[in-house]
């Protein structure tokens, strides 16, 4: 094992992932140089410059890094993305962290540490986000009233839906579609 990739390993250096990998005697896996794991004894380590190579001598893939994955971000991005999903896909329902952590089978504490840490902002403001996007929608396509636009998109009351209407666009829906339908004609406001 070269210098540098023993470095790269200590300080999981993401930038050498795809170029070596190294496999571990004692586990029978292989991982990344950036795989969070423990840091292993270098009197275990064998390097490999390719994931085939390491299969065909017998050790398996990391399930915490997934060397055989090259385009896979990580499993903090991928608990992000699949939070985000699970959000768009049922934001009309009513959803709470420990739900969402439920259903994703993650402790509730560690999925919003990591969900805000990847994204920078929490599950919750992400589905309020959600949640008011599909309101603009509905707002500009519809002649839904806001009443019926705030059951539609999840909320359970009209007054909760149009705080937080307000709070992320300095107006309330009807203000928004008044301003909207002005605006869609060349009529200033």
């Amino acid at each position: 094992m070269e210098a540098y990739q023993w470095e790269a390993i200590q300080s999981n250096d993401k930038n050498y992932d795809g170029i070596f990998f190294y496999a571990l005697k004692s586990t029978g896996t292989f991982c990344r140089p950036s795989c969070s794991s423990r840091l292993p004894n270098p009197k275990n380590v064998e390097i490999f410059y390719d994931a085939e190579n390491a299969v065909e001598q017998g050790y398996r893939a990391c399930k915490r890094c997934k060397p055989d994955y090259m385009d896979w971000k990580g499993t903090r991005v991928e608990l992000e993305l699949q939070v985000k999903n699970y959000i768009l896909q049922h934001y009309n329902e009513k959803l709470t962290l420990h739900r969402i952590a439920k259903v994703l089978s993650f402790d509730p504490y560690h999925l919003q540490r990591t969900f805000k840490l990847v994204s920078g902002f929490t599950p919750l403001q992400f589905l309020h986000q959600t949640r008011i996007n599909q309101a603009n929608k509905l707002l500009l396509t519809s002649s839904l009233s806001a009443t019926d636009i705030s059951f539609l998109v999840g909320y359970t009351s009209l007054s909760h839906f149009s705080k937080v209407f307000k709070d992320k666009l300095h107006m309330s829906p009807s203000s928004y579609r008044k301003k909207h339908s002005h605006l869609s004609r060349g009529i200033p406001s």
